[in-house]
């Protein structure tokens, strides 16, 4: 349901706060690339699969019209034997479209750049391939997935409210309202942020647990998401809303990110209980 501007958005605001996932998250390169692996592979954002993936395995889905990833299932699966293993692997940052704009600024232009100081690139430890790097990779792709899968849970479980209190149902007139909304409302978002491209954030995509994302494929998927970055406007004027209202995105919105930083600290305080889903389904 939200697109990758919105998933890119609600990263950046994760990543600002001080709280538990903020600190854990040492490589914020493989988180933010992890924000949208689960749509990679269902076959409409990133150009060239030639093997798709249901969307009811990518989400831990039941195929219905507005469907509610398991959120919880793939933490037990896949986070939490990660979480056990407790990489400490050096840090790694995602690089911005301001710093990529004035890296090729000073490629086209070098007499406009001459005494102006170079845009830092990423320093050795984020290139690095070390065991114990490439693991804290893993593990912070892996939340990154993670949080996308809270995000769709969320803001899938609120529209189907949202319907049912209005009386509607899922239809084709309502899904084109509906994805016009959230259009809108993605292009509303300041977004700035994109994964470098980098052989410590190869290896550990092709070594995810619920499957292999190959060089081909990450750097696909990192165009598409410098090309939403780069496109997106973050102007707050807006047509009205044909479907949903400015109170529920931000209140959908605010709602992710506080359950995802409230779900991952109480599942690191308790590793050994099972998780339970941060949200009813409807």
């Amino acid at each position: 349901m939200p697109s990758w501007n919105i998933h890119i958005a609600q990263t950046e605001r994760l990543l600002e706060r001080t709280g538990a996932l903020a600190k854990s998250v040492r490589d914020r390169n493989a988180f933010l690339f992890g924000c949208v692996v689960p749509d990679i592979f269902v076959g409409y954002m990133v150009p060239g699969i030639a093997d798709p993936i249901p969307y009811r395995i990518t989400h831990f889905a039941k195929p219905e019209p507005i469907p509610k990833p398991r959120e919880h299932e793939f933490w037990d699966t896949y986070v939490a034997p990660l979480l056990k293993s407790s990489p400490t692997g050096a840090l790694a940052a995602a690089t911005s479209i301001i710093e990529e704009r004035e890296r090729l600024n000073r490629v086209h232009y070098p007499q406009r750049y001459r005494d102006a100081e170079p845009v830092v690139g990423p320093g050795a430890s984020e290139l690095s391939l070390a065991p114990d790097d490439v693991a804290q990779s893993l593990l912070d792709l892996t939340l990154g997935v993670w949080s996308h899968l809270v995000a769709d849970t969320v803001w899938n479980t609120r529209v189907n409210q949202y319907l049912e209190a209005h009386g509607g149902k899922p239809c084709e007139e309502f899904r084109i309202k509906k994805q016009g909304d959230f259009d809108w409302f993605g292009k509303t978002l300041g977004i700035v942020s994109i994964p470098r491209a980098t052989d410590r954030l190869y290896t550990a995509a092709t070594r995810f647990g619920q499957y292999p994302i190959h060089k081909e494929y990450v750097l696909k998927t990192i165009g598409v998401m410098h090309e939403i970055v780069r496109e997106n406007p973050g102007e707050p004027d807006h047509p009205p809303y044909r479907l949903l209202t400015e109170e529920f995105f931000d209140a959908t919105f605010t709602e992710v990110i506080e359950l995802t930083e409230a779900g991952f600290a109480a599942r690191v305080e308790s590793p050994d209980v099972p998780a339970l889903p941060l949200i009813a389904s409807c």
